[in-house]
């Protein structure tokens, strides 16, 4: 075989493997991409975590007691922060007292739980503390460690009804008991 022969031998061989290399190779890279969706979690419990909170954005009528008085607020859920949290805007009507709060929740999908920070007219003081909580099913309970006892936060979906909301505060003796509830309704 002569050097010309050889060396036209070699570069077919060369051709051959140039064009078979991206047959090879585009598997490889298209397989992390095919897996996306189920590295993902499509139907992890975060999405499901994410839909409950979805459901508390809109406008909503907010009445309950409050210290055994009734009260009533204008609420307004919507998504913040990039989708972040959901804040849950709450207003008194009461020109008298006008009570205004804003409570930010979201779900942690690495600690698998939710945490919520609870920020009121009252300022800073009250805001030092994040709250951490699990749902079961429609029922999501929000702890708040306050230093002057814990805070309980229930939030409950009524599926055809709207919300209801129980804050609940712990007694030196490790008793609860109601401070404020309410019910929230889609506002018309």
């Amino acid at each position: 075989m002569t050097i010309t022969t050889r060396f036209k031998n070699s570069c077919r061989a060369a051709a051959l493997v140039v064009m078979a290399l991206p047959i090879l190779v585009l598997p490889v890279l298209l397989l992390p991409l095919l897996l996306l969706p189920v590295l993902a979690g499509a139907d992890s419990p975060g999405d499901a975590d994410n839909a409950y909170l979805e459901q508390l954005q809109g406008e909503w009528d907010m009445s309950g007691t409050l210290g055994g008085k009734a009260v009533h607020y204008h609420a307004s859920g919507e998504r913040v922060l990039q989708g972040g949290f959901v804040r849950l805007h709450m207003i008194d009507t009461d020109p008298t007292s006008r009570y205004e709060a804003d409570v930010f929740i979201g779900f942690d999908s690495q600690r698998h739980d939710f945490i919520a920070h609870w920020l009121d007219r009252f300022g800073a003081a009250g805001a030092r503390v994040v709250a951490t909580g699990k749902r079961n099913d429609t029922q999501l309970v929000m702890i708040f460690p306050y230093a002057s006892g814990a805070f309980r936060d229930t939030f409950t979906l009524q599926p055809d009804s709207g919300w209801s909301l129980l804050l609940e505060s712990q007694k030196p003796n490790g008793d609860w008991s109601t401070f404020a509830s309410y019910t929230l309704a889609r506002a018309h």
